[in-house]
């Protein structure tokens, strides 16, 4: 049997700056359709107020016909124009916005400049502009100038990445894309709503509006960029565009952000997912991803460490997530997540729904050995227990029939982490110096060994979508009835 090896490196470096400019852009449509929803509650709400009976029982009409003439149209517009964006080639859209981030940064980088020039009292008059600039609006020119340069930086690195990548890198780091023509999966992913609630059968409507109100808490590159426009408003602007309104309301969203309203919305919004998620073979009959893992994994927790602070500030860039958590995210799209639960404790985390086996003995590894002869593809992250050597032998003895996708433990070292592989993959080639294993996976016969230079967050996103698709390919595998919106 052969090996090969293949460092992931380039994938997890741009999966971060991916993040942020996905962030990026679903800020501006969940303000978009936030905008539109509070203008028509506050517009509601007044004309209740101001009309009384009559007013009030006209204005589920109306709420029906914004929804209908401005929310509906957004939500196609941004649908539609997503699809397109994908289907254009990834080196097209990279160059786009390495150019784009690359004229703003030093647009903008000059106009930071003259506004500190400015601020500082430097005459900055010309032969065609005699008036300076005051200095109330050098300040709040310069802060948003400073804050959009380094927006644009970032927009500029993601595009340079996706610019000068391998197709099969760029892939492993942006995951699974829905078919065009599913114009609300679409739109989901545009508001920056977990990929998974897609392949949620049923009961979803309450769950992906608390994830719409973890979006909206997290308008913090949308609050970043017009704080400074808002306070920079001039009292002639007023009666056009009220600071104090906006003022407010961005003021609001950072503050419940501030004091963990986002984070208890959030964990609201998974626990909601954990407990539908948890009947997914219900409704969900494609073959099984099977986990296989030690118990005490599941709480372990990865950390993102790729671009820089300021890339991994926007809501879910930078959060830590368990390998469950990433394995339910990038593996749904090819089939029910399942693994089995932890008798101890019968509340299961986000992740892959639990199937508890009653009794005692060895019952729960003829669950396990049917479990995996049904699976669509097995995935084990090995370590020095019992049950996970029994698992690994299981496999070993299924002789290749099992689709079966390694990752390293993240408790394990370099050496250890390689002797549990070699169970699998003998032969195992020599691995560089600076590297340590990740992932494995077997196909028509050859196993491919990925490694990366540190276990990171993005590191196993990109090894466990590399290994996704090259046995699955890009596309998934799609749901029969329920759950094709």
């Amino acid at each position: 049997m052969t090996t090969s090896v293949r460092s992931i490196d380039t994938a997890a470096a741009g999966y971060v700056r991916h993040l942020f400019v996905r962030a990026l852009s679903a800020s501006f449509v969940v303000a978009a359709v936030f905008g539109i929803l509070a203008t028509t509650l506050s517009a509601t709400i007044y004309s209740v107020g101001a009309g009384g009976l009559a007013s009030a029982a006209v204005a589920p009409l109306g709420v029906v016909l914004v929804f209908l003439l401005f929310v509906m149209p957004v939500a196609i517009v941004v649908s539609i124009g997503g699809a397109l964006i994908d289907l254009l080639h990834r080196r097209i859209v990279g160059l786009a916005l390495f150019v784009l981030g690359l004229f703003l940064m030093v647009f903008l980088a000059m106009a930071a400049i003259y506004s500190a020039l400015a601020t500082a009292g430097v005459d900055m008059r010309s032969d065609n502009y005699r008036e300076d600039l005051p200095f109330y609006d050098a300040l709040w020119l310069g802060a948003f100038a400073i804050v959009a340069c380094a927006i644009s930086y970032q927009v500029m690195r993601a595009g340079w990445w996706q610019l000068t990548s391998r197709s099969a890198d760029f892939c492993s780091a942006r995951g699974w894309r829905p078919s065009p023509w599913r114009l609300l999966t679409s739109f989901r992913r545009y508001l920056g709503l977990p990929s998974f609630l897609s392949y949620v059968g049923k009961k979803r409507s309450v769950v992906t509006m608390l994830y719409f109100g973890v979006a909206v808490l997290n308008l913090g590159l949308f609050a970043l960029l017009f704080l400074p426009v808002a306070l920079g408003t001039s009292k002639e602007q007023v009666e056009s565009f009220n600071p104090v309104v906006v003022c407010s309301v961005i003021g609001a969203l950072l503050l419940l952000n501030i004091v963990g309203a986002g984070d208890l919305l959030a964990r609201l919004a998974d626990t909601r997912a954990t407990k539908l998620y948890q009947s997914v073979r219900e409704w969900d009959a494609r073959p099984p991803v099977l986990f296989l893992r030690a118990f005490n994994q599941d709480s372990t927790k990865l950390y993102a460490r790729g671009g820089d602070p300021f890339a991994r500030w926007p809501a879910g860039v930078g959060r830590v997530r368990t390998l469950d958590e990433i394995l339910l995210e990038h593996g749904s799209p090819y089939g029910p997540v399942i693994a089995i639960g932890d008798p101890r404790d019968p509340t299961p985390p986000l992740g892959a729904a639990r199937v508890f086996v009653e009794g005692a003995g060895d019952q729960w590894q003829d669950v396990v050995t049917a479990l995996a002869g049904a699976s669509h593809a097995v995935v084990l992250s090995p370590n020095r227990g019992e049950g996970v050597q029994w698992e690994l032998d299981l496999i070993a003895h299924a002789g290749g029939r099992l689709q079966t996708i390694l990752l390293a433990s993240p408790a394990l070292g370099r050496e250890e982490t390689l002797a549990l592989f070699e169970r699998l993959a003998p032969g195992m080639p020599q691995i560089p110096a600076r590297q340590v294993l990740i992932a494995a996976y077997a196909q028509d016969g050859v196993w491919t060994v990925l490694t990366t230079k540190r276990l990171s967050l993005e590191a196993y996103v990109a090894a466990l979508n590399a290994a996704l698709q090259s046995l699955f390919g890009l596309s998934g595998v799609p749901m029969r009835g329920h759950a094709r919106g």
